[in-house]
């Protein structure tokens, strides 16, 4: 009789040999346009399903780890601990075991000294002035943790959360390319929009899957409402007819983007793509002083988000623009890293920026035999993106389309934010390329449409059947990064299951790489 491993290994590989079948050259999935899908009512469902599909592989492996899933909570559940403090009306988290060592240190947050004094504190916290405190983004807590608290007397679990964010930020995703290909792209292949929108929603999110809860919550709520944030605005932009319309949806964009800042604010420094999209909008119609009116209506939630914001840092850390990260109680002491301008250091940006984009790392003897590297050495497809703007004819269709100062700031932003992340981080950690895969996708996902625009009639087809079958061996990459023990995800604790999952794929096979 044949195992169950075997089974369940000639299955995945028949539903792997059955995807790369559906986008060979041949497939009609490179001849229907994302236009005419729309229009029939089969392929709608056809959209609709994948990018279900995309939700589902993407929360359902969140809970299998315990360090995440609430069984072993430890400093994880920070943001349940948060909504209770608030209901109680502080802002510090409510615990009874603050040692009175850590309360006499000079300095607690030197790690070699509390380690030598043996003092007990609660790891990854901001300690100040007595207190502990959530130096993670509180927006979070306010969009999902409290609401739940308050309608069901329960604490959300915060890997659920997470699950709220990414199935939210995979939908935008969808929704965005959509727009995007509506917009600029209406010969775009179904194949091709629906392959980009999957590969670059699990490229974007798959280091989530691994670790959840906590760090990529804020993460993830972060990304979540840019993306949502983005779409806001390139409907106002290109596709309102009405200019009510266009202030309206600026205004939910701006609201989108300015709460991003309460997430993760290195994130939020992609609100820079309202600059070009601001002079786009502008371009299109007479300035009038009722438009500049209504402009800076659409703008106010920048301002009013970031007073708030302010005065919730003021009333914590008695600094409005100190958001904890230089009370965290940490291996590395960050209490004298002082402003963004005093720790700059072109040589560490430098260094850093390599390590966030082109680090490389020889591949493991060990299955998943994959290694943690560079954005585009994890992810060569989005090489396309600088590769590709040596073609005139993508050049050209970038300025039809009037896009060039967009494609500019979208070059420039995961630059701006790795910068942050390397100024204000110790050290570069694999979950802050996080921070800006899904603005790469973004990028990488117009330079194709721009090239594909431009292709000879006979090439579209072979084209888009290579862009799909490259976005599915992207997939397949995340699927094996997932799988790469780390961070105390489920392969970590459960060393067993990855031997399993291991002969599956290998249909029962001791492979390995020499």
């Amino acid at each position: 009789m044949i195992s169950k491993t075997l089974l369940a290994g000639y299955f995945v590989w028949g539903i792997l040999l059955l995807l790369l079948f559906c986008l060979r050259p041949k497939s009609r999935l490179h001849t229907i346009t994302l236009e005419s899908a729309n229009s029939i009512f089969s392929l709608r469902w056809i959209c609709l399903a994948v990018s279900a599909a995309t939700i589902l592989v993407c929360i359902l492996p969140m809970g299998l780890s315990p360090s995440y899933n609430g069984e072993t909570p430890d400093y994880t559940n920070q943001y349940e601990l948060m909504a209770e403090s608030l209901l109680d009306g502080h802002l510090y988290l409510d615990y009874d075991d603050i040692d009175p060592e850590l309360l006499a240190m000079e300095n607690p947050y030197d790690f070699e000294a509390r380690k030598a004094n043996e003092v007990s504190y609660h790891w990854d916290h901001a300690f100040y002035k007595g207190h502990y405190y959530m130096y993670f983004g509180v927006v979070p807590v306010f969009l999902v943790f409290l609401p739940y608290r308050i309608i069901t007397g329960m604490n959300l679990t915060t890997y659920h959360a997470t699950q709220i964010f990414i199935a939210l930020f995979i939908c935008g995703t969808f929704s965005l390319f959509s727009l995007l290909a509506r917009t600029f792209f209406q010969k775009m292949s179904l194949s091709m929009y629906l392959m980009l929108s999957a590969a670059f929603s699990v490229m974007s999110v798959w280091y989530s899957v691994d670790a959840p809860a906590l760090y990529c919550t804020a993460i993830s709520a972060a990304i979540c409402l840019e993306i949502w944030s983005i779409f806001c605005f390139i409907y106002a932009v290109f596709q309102s007819e009405s200019e009510k319309k266009s202030i309206l949806y600026a205004f939910f964009g701006s609201l989108s983007g300015a709460l991003a800042f309460g997430c993760r604010p290195p994130i939020a420094l992609a609100n820079i793509i309202v600059i070009p999209l601001l002079i786009e909008f502008l371009r299109r119609r007479t300035i009038t002083w009722k438009l500049l009116k209504q402009l800076i209506l659409a703008a106010l939630p920048y301002l009013v988000i970031g007073i708030l914001l302010m005065l919730y840092n003021n009333m914590r850390f008695d600094s409005p623009f100190e958001f904890g990260q230089s009370y965290q109680l940490t291996i590395t002491d960050q209490s004298n890293y002082g402003s963004f301008f005093s720790q700059f250091s072109l040589r560490k940006i430098l260094n850093g920026l390599s390590s966030f984009f082109i680090q490389s790392n020889p591949l493991s003897d060990a299955f998943p035999y994959v290694t943690f590297n560079g954005i585009l050495v994890n992810f060569p497809i989005l090489c396309f993106s600088i590769f590709a703007m040596a073609s005139e004819g993508v050049r050209r269709k970038i300025r039809e389309e009037h896009m060039q100062y967009c494609i500019f700031s979208l070059f420039c932003i995961p630059l701006l934010i790795a910068a942050a992340d390397i100024l204000w981080a110790p050290t570069v950690l694999e979950r802050y390329r996080m921070d800006i895969y899904w603005i790469t996708g973004i990028l990488c996902f117009l330079i194709i449409g721009c090239y594909h625009s431009c292709l000879s009639a006979q090439c579209p087809r072979r084209f888009s059947s290579l862009i799909s079958i490259w976005a599915l061996l992207t997939i397949c990459k995340c699927f094996l990064l997932y799988l790469l023990p780390y961070d105390y995800n489920f392969t970590m604790h459960f060393p067993e299951k990855l031997e399993k999952i291991r002969k599956i794929i290998m249909l029962g096979k001791g492979v390995g790489l020499m």
